[in-house]
């Protein structure tokens, strides 16, 4: 799988944003009820990407796109989640070549929308390790004691 220059930045996270397509199907019925259920376990998620590069930069990354990513290939990319930075496949929706404008001297912007092939989601154990994480000693103590008081033979 082709990776993401490490040598190249990030995409500005000021402005990344995320979209995910609704994996919820709903269905109404007669008695004025709606009945709903999940579709899918993973959809596609999509992020508008800006990137800020100078002129060395800029070359390294159209040159990446061009020339490694021949078809608009998959790629591995460090998209940030509430985890931090996690590995995604990912590829252009279109070109960023499409949106780009000089920003100065040595300052190049381009802008492009991508696909992420499935964006990685905290895990069951995550979310009750972080659940149950006490957030200081006091948390702690206090948690504790309601399981020891609440704890049923």
């Amino acid at each position: 799988m082709i990776k993401y220059p490490s040598i190249l930045p990030f995409p500005l996270l000021s402005s990344t944003s995320f979209k995910q397509q609704s994996n919820i199907l709903r269905t109404e019925m007669n008695s004025g009820r709606a009945r709903q259920r999940r579709r899918f376990l993973s959809v596609p998620t999509t992020m508008a990407a800006t990137w800020r590069l100078s002129t060395r930069m800029a070359v390294i990354f159209e040159g990446f796109y061009e020339h490694e990513l021949k078809d608009n290939e998959w790629f591995l990319l460090f998209i940030p989640t509430p985890q931090g930075l996690v590995e995604h496949e990912a590829r252009f929706i279109n070109s960023p070549m499409e949106n780009y404008k000089p920003l100065g001297a040595d300052k190049w912007s381009y802008q492009a929308n991508i696909e992420i092939k499935k964006r990685k989601k905290p895990s069951e154990y995550e979310v009750v390790n972080e659940t149950l994480k006490p957030k200081n000693l006091n948390d702690f103590v206090t948690k504790f004691t309601n399981v020891l008081t609440n704890y049923e033979d």
